[in-house]
């Protein structure tokens, strides 16, 4: 008989002794190696990491390039806001605007002060307390002193004045100074030896602006009168 047809009888009765066994051992599996953690040695000794970090560097340095004049235009071209809280509780934010900017600021400052300076009665400023907050204190010595002058003629025929503008100019806009000249007539009414009468003369007034230098002190007023012109026709 032979050694197959054994092989097989003997593996259909359950003989061990027939049965064929595989003495070959499996290999274990392979353990993947762990993750090397990041070093900054790495990019000296590991030449090709290194050139990829320093591309990444130089990808981000150019980008940087790139973004940082659009970055600074932005900049200059945003305005700063400033919020305003009144006595109600109301607020507004609004843009803040340049010392030059700020025309209408300038035009209502100007009407402010030619108003404190040329509306009076026979013995005094109708708005005292708007001049001296208005006008620094050579410009207020100055309009005292020409009240003064002018107190006689103003009692005796018992005078009230109030200016009328006519024209309003911006003649000069520096960072700490403002140049305005206000063109108009004075309406004067008054009493004379018993007979009421009225005059218009024409009159134009420059005035000088600058940064009010103490503005808790005058009431928080941006701009104040330094000097100022006024002449009568």
């Amino acid at each position: 008989m032979s050694p197959s047809n054994i092989q097989n009888e003997n593996a259909e009765t359950g003989d061990p002794r027939g049965t064929a066994v595989d003495n070959a051992r499996a290999a274990p599996p392979r353990k993947p190696a762990p993750a090397r953690a990041f070093s900054p040695a790495r990019l000296f000794a590991d030449h090709a990491f290194a050139a990829r970090m320093w591309a990444l560097v130089a990808c981000g340095a150019l980008a940087l390039a790139v973004l940082q004049p659009y970055l600074i235009i932005g900049a200059y071209r945003t305005r700063e806001r400033v919020v305003i809280l009144d006595g109600a509780g109301t607020f507004s934010v609004s843009p803040l605007l340049g010392f030059e900017e700020a025309k209408t600021l300038h035009e209502t400052i100007s009407l402010w002060a030619a108003l404190a300076l040329l509306q009076r009665n026979p013995k005094n400023f109708d708005f005292p307390d708007l001049l001296h907050r208005l006008y620094l204190t050579e410009a207020a010595t100055k309009a005292q002193n020409e009240l003064l002058a002018a107190r006689e003629e103003f009692e005796v025929k018992q005078i009230h004045q109030k200016p009328e503008i006519f024209k309003l100019d911006i003649l000069r806009t520096r960072e700490d100074q403002i140049i305005i000249k206000i063109e108009g007539q004075l309406v004067r009414t008054g009493v004379f030896e018993r007979q009421a009468f009225a005059e218009s003369p024409r009159f134009s007034l420059t005035l000088t602006l600058v940064r009010n230098p103490d503005m808790l002190a005058n009431k928080r007023y941006p701009l104040a009168v330094w000097n100022y012109e006024f002449l009568q026709n």
